[in-house]
C-alpha cells in the first residue's frame, strides 16, 4: 500500500509539472551580443632577420711573413677546414634542436678562425667562415670576410680556389639573405 501511495504521489507531481505545452509560457529574452572589432591580421611572410651590425675583427690585415706562414701550415689545416665544414653541414640538419644548431655554428666559427690564424690565405676557410658568421647573424663580419675572399683572387697562388669560392658564395642561400651587400663585398 505504501508503494501504491508513493507511486500515485510521483504521478501527481509529474502530471502537474509535465503537462504544459512545448511553447506555453513567456519566451526568454535573448540579449544581442556585443560587436567587437576584428583584430588586425598578422603580416604574412618570413619574419625580419635581426642582424648584428658590428664586427670587431679585421680581416684585411697583411702583416709581413704571412704568406710563408700560410704555406708552412697549409697542409696541416686541411683536416680542420673539413671539420668546420662538417659542423656547418650538421647545423642544417632538421632533426637537431635549435640549440644544437647554434652550438655547431659557434664551434665551426672557432675552428675556422683558428685555421685562418695559421693559414690566413685559405679561400675555402675564408668562405666557410663567412657563411658561419652569416648563420650567426653577424652580417658585417661575413661581409668583411667576403671582401677578403675577393682580395685573395688577386694573388696568383690562390686565384683559382678564390674564384671557385666566390662562385660558390654567389649561389649560397645563407649569403643570399643579404645578396646585394654580398655581391658588393665580392666586387660584383
Amino acid at each position: 500500500m505504501r508503494t501504491f501511495i508513493a507511486l500515485a504521489a510521483c504521478l501527481g507531481v509529474a502530471a502537474a509539472t509535465g503537462c504544459s505545452g512545448l511553447y506555453s509560457g513567456k519566451p526568454e529574452k535573448v540579449k544581442r551580443p556585443k560587436t567587437e572589432k576584428m583584430p588586425d591580421e598578422a603580416p604574412t611572410g618570413a619574419p625580419e632577420i635581426q642582424w648584428v651590425t658590428e664586427c670587431k675583427a679585421s680581416f684585411q690585415e697583411e702583416p709581413a711573413g704571412m704568406i710563408a706562414k700560410h704555406k708552412k701550415n697549409e697542409g696541416r689545416v686541411r683536416p680542420q677546414i673539413d671539420q668546420g665544414v662538417a659542423l656547418l653541414e650538421q647545423a642544417t640538419d632538421p632533426s637537431i634542436t635549435d640549440e644544437q644548431k647554434a652550438g655547431n655554428v659557434k664551434q665551426a666559427i672557432n675552428v675556422l678562425r683558428r685555421v685562418l690564424d695559421d693559414a690566413p690565405y685559405s679561400p675555402r676557410a675564408t668562405y666557410n667562415l663567412a657563411v658561419a658568421y652569416a648563420r650567426a647573424r653577424r652580417k658585417e663580419c661575413s661581409k668583411a670576410l667576403l671582401k677578403r675572399l675577393a682580395a685573395l683572387e688577386k694573388y696568383p697562388d690562390f686565384q683559382a680556389e678564390a674564384k671557385r669560392m666566390i662562385d660558390t658564395a654567389q649561389e649560397d642561400s645563407t649569403l643570399k639573405l643579404f645578396e646585394k651587400e654580398m655581391l658588393e663585398s665580392l666586387g660584383k
